[in-house]
């Protein structure tokens, strides 16, 4: 159990000197097991216990962070010095203000029908092992077969000079998976990742088992049965994956405020958009794009940031026009509004900093056979095998993993590594009809120097996209 009077002894040390605009004090307990199987052999196995704790101390020039992997009242003390020292020593030009947000005192926790902490390393490697023997019984030549297994269990308590007390737990579970599949002198490479808040009932809600030698199968026939597409200007649907991975960075990153204000343009790159675009349509009005951290079970679940926010749905894109960016104290103050719970750190290492959670399309009013029905001529790219995006996320790319060719309604043979080439613009305003049914995928979110990778899901319905370009 984290030690409330650590905390509470950190940020009286914090109070005692300077004027401060706020001091926050975060420590953190976390239990971490990994397991990795290669070609059906164990690869690595670990189990790892780790606590810490840090401070962040804001003052009207400056921000100061502080972090280290002890927890005890003289390691507080320590750390406020430091966080002090580096925020005076930062000395901002343009003064530093935080958005006014109200004090907080809850205990929040995600609940475990079956907890990850009793799930033993045997069981672990028999469910994998039950995958490998699946996978290798459909007989398709599955040269590269990795999967990698990561559960942890995070306790955090958080306390900051306006009140704020938030003690919380949080276990969260994934399974990575990469299959390479030969046919025919040729080869085909499928990444995928599962992953959830919650206890081991999570994994066993995946249906592994079966997912993965139908995905085996699946690459086999796109290199067997696959065509190439004629470049030209056709209709495109794009499944929940492609969606997701389009709402994750063509909207939620440049989106980020702290990207939009120029912030991460040495890091991570900067934004297309800028501070007055709120209102500005980049899209058709289906095109509606939610960030939602409270999504019950899922990999980027909190009720609360890492700044003691209360969480709620983002609309980034609302209807085709942008209508709110990720904002964190700092930066919505800085633009007029409050925080909209947006602050994220990947643990106590780290300072928190802007961040996505889930991001999707938001569903529709069509059944997904409709979807393709009205379509003479075009492809379902149902998903992607590789993506890129510049740094101002508004030129990507996007290759298909699995897609297929569309004539007069039908589903035809495989289209072969259909790629489409198109703006972020161009994407959003394309659209003309979503579905009903939402499908999400879980993945890792890079951003920051140093780089923290954040677990967040991307996901939405079918969208259809009406003449653009594929080769």
């Amino acid at each position: 159990m984290l030690e409330e009077d650590i905390a509470l002894s950190t940020l009286k040390a914090a109070e005692s000197g300077e004027t401060l605009l706020l001091a926050e004090v975060r420590l953190e307990e976390r239990s971490t097991r990994q397991l990795a199987v290669k070609m059906g052999q164990v690869n690595s196995s670990s189990s790892t216990q780790d606590a810490g704790m840090n401070v962040r101390i804001v003052l009207p020039t400056g921000i100061g962070f502080a972090s280290a992997n002890v927890i005890s009242k003289a390691i507080g003390k320590n750390l406020v010095e430091k966080a002090l020292k580096q925020a005076k020593s930062a000395r901002r030009k343009t003064l530093i203000n935080l958005s006014a947000e109200p004090s907080v005192q809850t205990n929040w926790e995600v609940r475990q029908r079956k907890p990850l902490a009793d799930q033993s390393s045997e069981d672990k490697v028999e469910l994998i092992g039950r995958i490998d023997r699946a996978v290798m019984k459909t007989k398709v030549k599955v040269q590269g077969r990795y999967y990698e297994l990561k559960d942890y269990e995070i306790g955090s308590y958080f306390a900051n000079s306006e009140g704020t007390r938030i003690r919380s737990f949080l276990p969260r579970v994934t399974i990575e998976s990469s299959n390479m599949v030969t046919s025919k002198g040729e080869s085909e490479q499928s990444l995928r990742q599962w992953g959830a808040s919650g206890g081991w009932e999570k994994v066993e809600e995946w249906g592994l088992e079966e997912a993965l030698p139908a995905e085996v199968r699946m690459l086999k026939k796109q290199i067997d049965q696959g065509r190439k597409v004629k470049p030209g200007v056709l209709d495109l649907v794009c499944g929940p994956e492609v969606a997701g991975i389009a709402a994750h960075e063509s909207c939620g990153h440049p989106m980020e405020a702290d990207r939009i204000i120029g912030r991460e343009m040495s890091q991570a790159g900067r934004s297309f958009v800028t501070p007055d675009m709120i209102g500005r349509r980049i899209g058709s009005r289906y095109a509606t794009v939610i960030d939602d951290p409270l999504i019950p079970g899922s990999y980027g679940y909190y009720p609360y940031d890492q700044e003691g926010v209360k969480a709620r749905p983002r609309y980034l894109y609302k209807e085709g026009l942008i209508n709110e960016f990720l904002q964190n104290r700092e930066t919505g103050s800085r633009m007029g509004v409050r925080s909209n719970g947006s602050s994220r750190s990947e643990f106590y290492l780290r300072e928190p900093i802007v961040r996505m959670a889930n991001t999707f399309v938001a569903p529709g009013d069509f059944e997904d056979d409709e979807m393709i029905g009205s379509i003479k001529e075009g492809v379902l790219m149902h998903s992607f095998t590789e993506w890129n995006i510049d740094d101002k996320r508004y030129n990507q790319k996007y290759v298909s993993r699995e897609a297929y060719f569309i004539k007069d309604g039908e589903l035809g043979c495989p289209a072969r590594r259909c790629v489409l080439e198109i703006t972020t613009p161009g994407f959003w305003g394309a659209i003309d009809a979503v579905s009903k049914k939402i499908e999400f995928s879980a993945a890792e979110c890079g951003k920051g120097d140093p780089m923290q990778s954040m677990a967040v899901f991307t996901g939405g319905p079918m969208v259809r996209l009406r003449s653009v370009k594929l080769k």
